[in-house]
Order: structure tokens, then C-alpha cells, then sequence
């Protein structure tokens, strides 16, 4: 143990030896060491240029600052003060890491002592690899100027963004350069949610902006990313297109139509992405993508044809109305106007054809009439003529005054129409054929009895008295009956002559021949009376149907004086009249022409007799 601490004291004196130190270097190392009066904190995050302040400078010469980079000291400055004790560190010097830094003061060449300061940190790169996301655009992605991402959201919708970056020390990120109004405010520093949900209630219906995302670490760099949006909540506009048919009337099927591009615009929107069409009867639309051409088939009637134009974002703007007018069916033909056709017609024929169209109407312009002549009134062609002769525009018109009508008797003026509407349907109507009529026409002025109702017997006579007229001078004889049947007779029953007359050539000279008829009733009941001329059609007329004239007498009961109960006769004078019908009927009319004279011999059994007289003393034949 003594020789432990000999050792020790002898050491002790070699040192002292070796390290001499007066009063006052000693006093000045031990009382007055540099400190820090500005500088890195605990745990700070430093870049870029770092101040270093030097304080406690009394009787110091100088202050020489070193950093520990974790493994050793390095000189750093000299500090004195004609630099005012201040010493700006470019900490980019040295690499990004965990530094110390120390002061150690110097007077008259001994050091004062030594001070360390706070342990901090060197971070002089930006925060990377940063991303940033614009979420759920409607179109495009925001990453360029010619891929913006494009929003069609309401005013009071949220643009969804977020973000990350790589750095140890990030401290906080700011977001500006969004539509307003407001501005969202900075993600950190401290909690960072690395997204903003951007809501103001108050978003623009249109416009374009560029956010800017800035990153910043604790050191104070920072890193930009900027992204591209829109909003876009109003429709485009379209172009005018190229129609195939115009707004008259027309009979297509389907519209062609083309360039619906041609002054269409977005207004600064997300831009045009397609087209749509549609029929304004119909309910949904027809897309035609972004050529702006397609076809739409056709309805009849007036139609509303649409088209409008569909932005990138599904905005639809209003549409743009064209006015087509469809008819896809022909005129019909209704009837004819034709006057009677006779072989005394001169000069020209007037006739119309009755039309109509339901739709663009008949263009009288374009529509026309054709005749010809037909034999037999049959088939689409008239075999007279052999083909159609057009007669000239219009549904109505005058046929050739040179036509020459006499020959025509017994022919059929044939006629059709070419009908054309105004949207250029056209057809030809059903061919419709008229007969030619001779011109001469018998037919009964008057034809009347004297008395209704006659006492049945010898002295039940009625006077009959009629006149034949002609509508012209007749050079020929004809034949003219008085005829009689029971007015309750069935189908079977046919007409039973009581007198013919045969008029000589002058007789209807003066187009009319009065002719009076005696007639006996003999038998009880009620009998029809006819008067008949040209019975046996040998006359070419206008009218057949009116050579017939009709009248009606009652046989009275003997019984019955002064009174008619009934026009029903009893049932023994129906009985006896049936036989004598019967009788009648049997007989062939040659046998009662030649048997004339026996017959009225007997007339006495008969139950109704005639006698005739003439006023032109003309000749008669009683049967």
C-alpha cells in the first residue's frame, strides 16, 4: 500500500512538470468557456443555412465551433469578433444525419473551456416520391394540361384528394389553387391525414383550376406536385346538320343526316364526347357516337327529329327541334262526276274525279286524267282504243269537244286518274267504266184512273187516262199494254194483258200521244193496273225504267152501297180469282193474240174487262 501511493505522488509531480499553469490562464479556462446564443434545439431538424450565435465572450480572443457527426470531432469555423461573433453554417456541407456541435474558447492561446450544444438533426433533401391522386374524376386523370380531370358535380358536392411522400422528418402538406370559395387548410403538421375532403357548398357550374400540393419536412424543404381538374355542369351545344330531305312534304323512310359537329361546342367544358337523335314521339334517345352522321327511320305524319350533343362528363344539352313531314301513301280515289252519257252529247264533256289524301294532300299540278273507249265495260284497259289518252292536269277536265257521240251507243267511256300527292306518292285509281245511252226515251207523262173504287159487276168501269211522251220525234211504230194482276198475288203470279195497242209513226210526231183506257172490274178485291210501253224492248232507250206506269182499283162488294169496308176481298172471290189467274197464266201469249175476237166474245165471264179508245184514232189490238 506505501508503495502504491509513493507511485502515485510521483506521478502527480511529473505532470505538474510537464504542464505548468500560472494563476491567472488557469482562472480564465475554468471561469469564462463560449456558449451557444442561438443555435440547433433538442431534437431539431436543421437545413439550409444554420446562424450560429456566439454568447459569454468576455476576455475571449476567439471561439472555434466543431461538429460530431457521430463518430468524431470536425473543425467547422474560427468565430471571433469581427464577424460579430455570428457564424452562418451552410449545413448542406455536410450529409443529412444526427449532429452535435461544440465552442471552445481561446484567450491569450489557452482555451477558456468547452460547451456543447443540443443534439440535432441535418435535413437537407425535400420530401419525395410524392403522390398525389385526384379521386373518382368523371373523366380524364388530371395528370396534364391535356388530360384534366373533368367533375360534373353539383354546387354543393366534395372533390376528394390525397396524398404521401417519402421523408423522415415530413412535417405538414398544404393544398391551394382549388374552387373556392375558402381554401382548405394544411394537413399537419403533427396528425397528418394525408387527404382533404374539399366541400365549400358554393362550386362554380363551370370552370377550370390547377391544384398545387406543397410538402414540407421539419428542416423546412419542400416538394410541389400539381394536378389539373374542371367542372362541368352544363350541356354542349350542337351543330348544324346536313339533312337529306327538307321540312316539305316528303315520302322517304329514313333521314340521312351528317355533320352535327359543324359548330357544335362545349363552351370550355370537358369537351364533346358524342351525339344523340331521337323522333319526339319516342322516348328514349338514339346515340350516333362522335361522327355526328347516322339515319333515323320515318314515320308518317308531322315529325319532330332531335339532336343534341353529350359532353365527357354525361352533360346533355338542349336539343336542336327540325320539322320533317312524312306521307308514305297515295291519294285514294273516291268516285266520279260524269254527266249522262248519250249519243246526243255535243261539245265538250266535263267530268271530275273525287280524291283525297290524308296527309300532304293532292298536288293538282302533277295528278291527270285519262280516258278511252271500251265494248264490254271490263278489264283495266279500254280494247277500243287500245291505250290510255291523257286528257290534261287537275282531277277535273273537259273531254274533246271532236268526240263524236252519235257512234258511241252501246260503248263505255273508260276512266282512270294518275293521282299524286305533295310528297310524291302517286297511283293510278281503280279504271271505271260509263255506258253510252241512246238518247230517245219513252216514258208516261200521266197515267190515272177516274174512280179508286168501282161496285163489282157489268157496270164497275174505270176510265183510264194516260199520256206517252218521247224526247224526240219517233218515226217508228210501237207497242204499248194494258195489263192487270190480283194486288195480293205472290211472286208466281205474272201480269196478265187485257189490251195492246199498236202506235202507227205519226203517232209521237208531236212527242206525245194521249191514250184512254176503259177498264171493267167485275169481281170483288183489289187489282193492280200497269200501262207498259215497248213491253218487248225492241226500242233502243236512254231509260228502260221508266216505261211502266202504275195504278190500283178496288172491286166492291154489290152488298156494300155507299160504303167500303175493307180493300180485302172474301174468300170465295179470292178463291174464284186464283182460277182465273191460274187460267190466264196457262195460256200462251200467241194463243190469246190469235184467239183475240173469242176472247172478248166472252169477256162477260171475266172478272175484269177492258175497252180502249185513242186520241189519235190510232189502231188497237184487244186480247
Amino acid at each position: 500500500m506505501r508503495r502504491q501511493a509513493v507511485s502515485v505522488a510521483l506521478m502527480s509531480l511529473f505532470i505538474l512538470a510537464l504542464f505548468p499553469m500560472t494563476g491567472v490562464s488557469a482562472g480564465v479556462a475554468k471561469s469564462n468557456p463560449p456558449t451557444f446564443g442561438s443555435g440547433p434545439t433538442e431534437g431539431g431538424v436543421l437545413s439550409g443555412t444554420v446562424t450560429i450565435v456566439v454568447s459569454t465572450t468576455t476576455g475571449l480572443d476567439s471561439a472555434q465551433l466543431d461538429y460530431n457527426d457521430g463518430n468524431s470531432w470536425i473543425s467547422l469555423a474560427n468565430i471571433t469578433s469581427t464577424s460579430s461573433w455570428i457564424y452562418n453554417w451552410d449545413s448542406s456541407s455536410v450529409n443529412d444525419g444526427a449532429y452535435q456541435l461544440r465552442l471552445e474558447g481561446w484567450s491569450g492561446g489557452a482555451s477558456t473551456g468547452t460547451t456543447n450544444s443540443a443534439n440535432f438533426t441535418i435535413d437537407n433533401t425535400a420530401p419525395n416520391n410524392l403522390a398525389f391522386v385526384i379521386e373518382n374524376p368523371d373523366y380524364g386523370t388530371g395528370t396534364s394540361l391535356a388530360n384534366r380531370a373533368w367533375f360534373s358535380i353539383p354546387s354543393d358536392g366534395t372533390l376528394s384528394f390525397t396524398w404521401n411522400a417519402s421523408d423522415a422528418n415530413l412535417d405538414y402538406a398544404t393544398l391551394t389553387n382549388l374552387p373556392g370559395p375558402g381554401a382548405p387548410s394544411n394537413d399537419g403538421p403533427g396528425f397528418l391525414a394525408y387527404r382533404w375532403d374539399w366541400t365549400t357548398g358554393g362550386f362554380p357550374s363551370q370552370g377550370t383550376w390547377n391544384p398545387q400540393l406543397t410538402v414540407y419536412d421539419e428542416g423546412g424543404s419542400s416538394t410541389s406536385e400539381t394536378r389539373y381538374i374542371g367542372i362541368d355542369t352544363i350541356g354542349p351545344t350542337v351543330g348544324t346538320p346536313s339533312l337529306s330531305i327538307s321540312s316539305d312534304w316528303n315520302k322517304a323512310y329514313t333521314l340521312i343526316f351528317s355533320n352535327l359537329f359543324n359548330g357544335a361546342t362545349d363552351n370550355g367544358g370537358s369537351g364533346i364526347n358524342g351525339y344523340e337523335v331521337r323522333d319526339s314521339t319516342d322516348s328514349s334517345w338514339n346515340s350516333i357516337g362522335f361522327g355526328g352522321s347516322g339515319s333515323l327511320s320515318l314515320q308518317e305524319g308531322v315529325r319532330q327529329i332531335q339532336f343534341r350533343a353529350v359532353d365527357n362528363v354525361g352533360n346533355r344539352g338542349n336539343p336542336i327541334n327540325y320539322t320533317l313531314r312524312i306521307d308514305h301513301h297515295a291519294p285514294v280515289a273516291g268516285g266520279w262526276i260524269v254527266p249522262e252519257l248519250t249519243t246526243a252529247l255535243t261539245g265538250g264533256l266535263d267530268i271530275q274525279v273525287q280524291a283525297s289524301d290524308g296527309l300532304s294532300g293532292i298536288n293538282a299540278t302533277q295528278s291527270k286524267i285519262q280516258y278511252g273507249f271500251d265494248s264490254d265495260g271490263i278489264g283495266d284497259t279500254p280494247d277500243i282504243t287500245s291505250s290510255w289518252v291523257d286528257v290534261g292536269a287537275g282531277l277535273s277536265t273537259t273531254l274533246s269537244p271532236t268526240i263524236d257521240w252519235t257512234t258511241k251507243q252501246g260503248q263505255f267511256l273508260s276512266l282512270r286518274a294518275l293521282l299524286v300527292d305533295e310528297a310524291g306518292n302517286s297511283d293510278y285509281s281503280a279504271t271505271q267504266h260509263f255506258v253510252v245511252f241512246p238518247s230517245f226515251d219513252f216514258s208516261w207523262a200521266s197515267a190515272s184512273v177516274d174512280r179508286l173504287v168501282v161496285r163489282a159487276g157489268s157496270e164497275g168501269e174505270v176510265t183510264i187516262n194516260s199520256i206517252l211522251v218521247s224526247n224526240e220525234a219517233y218515226p217508228g211504230t210501237v207497242m204499248v199494254r194494258l195489263q192487270t194482276a190480283p194486288a195480293d198475288r205472290n211472286s208466281d203470279v205474272t201480269w196478265t194483258t187485257l189490251e195492246s195497242r199498236t202506235l202507227p209513226p205519226i203517232a209521237l210526231a208531236d212527242l206525245q200521244e194521249e191514250l184512254i183506257w176503259s177498264v171493267a172490274v167485275l169481281n170483288v178485291g183489289e187489282y193492280d193496273i200497269r200501262l207498259t210501253v215497248d213491253p218487248s224492248d225492241s226500242v233502243s232507250e236512254r231509260d228502260e225504267a221508266n216505261n211502266d206506269a202504275y195504278m190500283v182499283v178496288q172491286g166492291a162488294s154489290q152488298k156494300s152501297v155507299g160504303a167500303v169496308t175493307s180493300f180485302s176481298p172474301s174468300l170465295l172471290a179470292v178463291a174464284l180469282s186464283g182460277i182465273w189467274i191460274g187460267y190466264w197464266l196457262t195460256r200462251n201469249k200467241d194463243e190469246l193474240h190469235s184467239s183475240a175476237q173469242e176472247t172478248d166474245s166472252s169477256s162477260a165471264s171475266s172478272i175484269i174487262s177492258a175497252t180502249a179508245s185513242s186520241s189519235s184514232g190510232s189502231t188497237c189490238e184487244d186480247l
